[in-house]
């Protein structure tokens, strides 16, 4: 390393040099889930179909961000989807297992702080990398797995995914969410509903972590024909200090 510092913490270390990306928290925001309907499917005939969940939405503005999220503590929790149409601008949806309190936490390059005080450090073209009065995006584990093993599509017994819990000694924030989904059926198809929803989700309370699946809108049956991919699973866990 030529230029910059490492900051040795008891999790790792940062390095801040200008070339080595360091993700600061540049936004914090809140919302509460509201029972609505969102679309889920389309069928052969080009007919959009709904279910209805507790949603929680967020758009925010941000240069190539990461984000993390958290919520009331035990609810649980999962992605919807994350889109942009410019790059620039984002909408994240979240889907809670009952109505709750949702956190969102943007990260991004490192924001003036204009606090007066603390370390700053400063890449060759004089642009701000590292602020000390902003937190860092600090990974603590990385979660990944699969309820159905193999790959491509299959017709057989349906996964019975049971939950799983790790605790950490500090409070946390979950990121870089991909959930294992699948869509059962409907509840109700006169009513266009496409909703029986089955999608893996984490519930955190402090410092202690637990992820497993949540059915909506009905039951599943004992035999399932899908993509083995849809039910592979990924999260982060962010150190929260400092944040929550």
């Amino acid at each position: 390393m030529g230029v910059g510092f490492q900051a040795f913490t008891e999790s790792g270390v940062f390095q801040i040099d200008g070339t080595t990306p360091n993700y600061q928290l540049v936004q914090s925001m809140s919302a509460v889930s509201q029972l609505i309907r969102i679309d889920t499917v389309w069928n052969d005939k080009n007919i959009q179909f709904q279910g209805q969940f507790w949603v929680c939405s967020f758009t925010f503005s941000a240069e190539v961000p990461l984000y993390a999220f958290s919520a009331d503590a035990g609810v649980g929790v999962s992605l919807w989807d994350a889109k942009s149409g410019d790059g620039r601008t984002y909408t994240v949806r979240f889907i809670t297992e009952v109505q709750a309190t949702v956190r969102l936490f943007v990260f991004s390059k490192a924001p003036v702080s204009g606090r007066g005080f603390g370390l700053q450090v400063f890449d060759g073209q004089g642009q701000l990398i590292a602020d000390a009065a902003s937190p860092f995006y600090r990974v603590l584990d990385v979660i990944y797995d699969g309820y159905m093993r193999g790959t491509g599509w299959t017709v057989e017994g349906a996964p019975s995914p049971q939950w799983q819990q790790r605790s950490y000694d500090r409070p946390v924030l979950i990121s870089g969410m991909w959930p294992a989904h699948y869509i059962w059926g409907s509840s109700n198809t006169n009513q266009r509903l496409w909703d029986v929803l089955e999608i893996s989700a984490v519930r955190v309370s402090g410092g202690s972590v637990s992820w497993g699946t949540l059915l909506y809108n009905g039951g599943r049956g004992p035999n399932i024909t899908t993509f083995c991919e849809c039910w592979r699973y990924r999260f982060m866990v962010l150190d929260g200090t400092g944040i929550i």
